[in-house]
């Protein structure tokens, strides 16, 4: 780690009349801080609604730091109004722990304990996000700090500085960020949600995490953070809605080395950046802070809270209000269709996550949610990890080959060039048609779009992720192939022949991914002469599947209705 990722401890009192307040800071002398100028919000941050109904209680948080003139800002946006400024600021992570003990229990008790018990909180303020890293040392010192039951000796917070100051920490390595969160639980907590969640995270929506539990609030927003590949790395722009310094660094990569994953994924325009100009992130947001969700500049956020006061805010606040209590997702506006639509699951969508859902219920352990049972791979953290990269890595390639097509849709010579442009319409529909094309308007999304070559899509394979057969669609898709080309008086061994040339092209395409995505076993895809043609044997096949699916599932027609649709790009 290098000297300077530790910025500074601190320690946070609450005192009877005056609420929370720092009485303690230490930085090693680097600034002319003190417990005067530190952040305005920092104590109600550090001591959340709450915490006293816990033994030991962490919160994760943001603050804004003015590096050239060495200033906290307690404001998104009063101290950065002049945008050509904004540079200069850097976003940090803080962490804190909270205890409290029996004030009788103090040695040297001061004239300020008037109460039963006395509340603390020792705070870690960082440069980069590794409040797992250093969750456990925090904790360790904190206990360490309440067994002396005297507060008054300080020497233990300077020692927490130094000793975080020398662990090595490498910034090419993005895996030591999830130290610390818990997708398992979250998945088994929210189960299907997790997806509509981070749709709406990627459509850049107001979201607001409400929990009465503050460690968990705080984790599983770093969590979802983490789903989309190298973002938790390339959030140091977070900490206010008016930084931009991400977008205006940002390079096209023009190759990329088979065997270095984040290669890559850089290659494939990743990160998704959704904390540019107009994005903000506050994984606790005290009472005080409320400016800073409806100001101006916020356009969205995600943001956590446990008062109840901002609950009761919550419809004029946010877009999806996320409940920790009751695991339950909210869309705050009712008449906004267009979201509603926007984040309804496909048929494939659901089936997704069933499969993740069920690896984890499966492996699930009371004893350590983290871990799973007879530690398996299937539904382990690495293996949840690896499934949603595969699920955003077939969803931009998919986008990338939608948007070439609309670009050269009148140009038959270059659309011949394009293999997989036949199943184009049905993988959009896998992902929800309305979805993308509401992404299609965001921010993260005009980055990834300027900053990624036109044909991804020839090097990998733009699919999504679940390759289960669905009997409906695959009658739609063969009554399509055949009537029209009976109603134009095509010739129909013409048709068959061309169809067994895109075949042929498809089964010579190899899936180009490298070692660092799981690959799952591809059924062969046959190239018969007669693929056009259903006879009876084949039709009577297939209405022997849809009635056994219809008794096994219902639904499965009304879900195949979002996916069947007309391409609205044609």
């Amino acid at each position: 780690m290098s000297k300077d990722v530790i910025f500074g401890c601190g320690l946070v009192d609450f005192h009877h009349t005056r609420g929370p307040e720092v009485e303690y800071w230490y930085d090693g002398g680097n600034t002319g801080l003190s417990i005067n100028n530190l952040w305005e919000y920092l104590p109600f941050q550090a001591l959340p609604d709450g915490a006293h109904s816990f033994e030991q209680s962490f919160t994760y948080f943001t603050l804004l730091y003015d590096e050239v003139n060495q200033k906290c800002c307690s404001s998104v946006g009063d101290s950065l109004k002049n945008g050509a400024e904004s540079g200069r600021y850097s976003t940090f992570f803080a962490i804190s722990c909270s205890k409290q003990i029996q004030s009788d229990e103090l040695l040297n008790k001061s004239k300020d304990v008037v109460r039963s018990t006395v509340q603390k909180s020792v705070v870690v303020v960082c440069r980069k996000p590794i409040v797992g890293q250093i969750k456990d040392k925090l904790a360790i010192i904190t206990n360490a700090l309440f067994l002396q039951r005297d507060f008054s000796d300080r020497t233990i917070i300077d020692t927490l500085f130094s000793n975080l100051n020398s662990i090595e920490y490498d910034d090419n390595d993005e895996s030591h960020l999830y130290i610390g969160l818990n997708l398992r639980k979250m998945i088994y907590d929210l189960r299907k949600d997790v997806l509509v969640i981070l749709k709406a995270m990627l459509l850049e929506k107001r979201i607001l995490f409400y929990g009465n539990d503050v460690e968990q609030l705080c984790n599983i927003q770093f969590s979802f953070i983490s789903l989309i590949p190298c973002l938790l790395s390339n959030i140091q722009d977070c900490g206010s809605p008016l930084l931009d310094t991400y977008s205006k660094n940002i390079t096209m990569k023009s190759s990329f080395k088979s065997s270095d994953r984040i290669s890559v994924l850089r290659f494939l325009g990743f990160p998704l950046q959704i904390f540019t100009k107009g994005g903000f992130f506050s994984p606790y947001v005290p009472l005080q802070q409320i400016n800073d969700l409806s100001s101006s500049v916020t356009r969205w956020f995600i943001a956590g809270t446990s008062n109840t006061l901002l609950l009761e805010q919550s419809k004029s606040l946010c877009d999806v209000l996320v409940n920790l209590d009751d695991f339950t997702v909210q869309i705050m506006n009712k008449k906004d269709k267009e979201l509603h639509q926007a984040l309804q699951l496909s048929h494939s969508d659901k089936k997704w996550m069933d499969i993740i859902i069920q690896s984890v219920i499966k492996s699930w352990n009371q004893d350590d949610w983290s871990t799973p049972k007879n530690s398996s791979y299937e539904g382990s953290e690495d293996y949840i990890r690896w499934q949603f990269e595969d699920y955003l890595s077939g969803l931009v390639l998919t986008v990338k080959l939608l948007d070439f097509t609309k670009k050269h849709k009148n140009n038959a010579l270059v659309l011949k060039t394009v293999d997989d442009l036949a199943t184009t319409e049905q993988t959009i529909n896998q992902y929800n048609s309305t979805w993308v094309r509401e992404w299609q308007h965001t921010n993260n999304y005009r980055i990834f779009t300027d900053y990624t070559d036109d044909r991804l899509f020839d090097v990998f394979d733009s699919r999504h992720p679940y390759r289960g057969s669905d009997t409906m669609a695959i009658v739609q898709q063969r009554f399509n192939k055949l009537f029209p080309r009976r109603e134009k008086g095509d010739d129909r061994h013409k048709g068959r022949n061309q169809d067994n040339e895109n075949i042929n092209k498809y089964n010579a395409k190899e899936h180009n991914k490298a070692a660092w995505f799981k690959k799952k076993d591809k059924k062969g895809v046959s190239g018969e002469n007669n693929s056009n043609i259903i006879t009876a044997s084949e039709m009577s096949t297939i209405n022997d599947s849809v009635g056994a699916s219809n008794q096994a599932d219902k639904s499965l027609y009304s879900d195949m209705s979002e996916e069947l649709v007309e391409n609205p790009w044609k």
